[in-house]
């Protein structure tokens, strides 16, 4: 198993520091990085993280946001046919309910005549 490397480094105060973020940066980022956690964020909170986050992983070359070309060949390609229905929705179980239910109306209807 191999050490996770977060790019961390002290700062001139003794203060861990994350990547390329400056001390004050990484006091926000845990900041904000909790009230994440906590469900208190709001739409400028998380900007703000996002940016701090992009710029702490930008510190590291190798780091990529996102891949440029979706990567196919671990995915099965869909299926081409007819859609798939659940046991309730076929059009065919509708049918032979209703006919059920007007053959039981009409023999009840017969009886109640004769």
């Amino acid at each position: 198993m191999q050490p996770i490397d977060f790019r961390y480094r002290l700062s001139d105060q003794g203060r861990i520091v994350l990547g390329r973020l400056s001390s004050e940066e990484t006091v926000e980022f845990e900041l904000l990085s909790r009230r994440d956690r906590e469900g208190l964020m709001d739409l400028a909170s998380e900007l703000r993280l996002l940016e701090l986050y992009v710029k702490y992983v930008g510190s590291d070359a190798d780091a990529t946001l996102a891949p440029s070309q979706p990567e196919w060949h671990g995915i099965a390609p869909p299926r081409r046919g007819r859609p798939t229905l659940s046991r309730t929705a076929r059009p065919r179980n509708y049918i032979v309910s209703m006919l059920v239910i007007a053959s039981v109306s009409f023999t009840l209807i017969a009886l109640l005549v004769s």
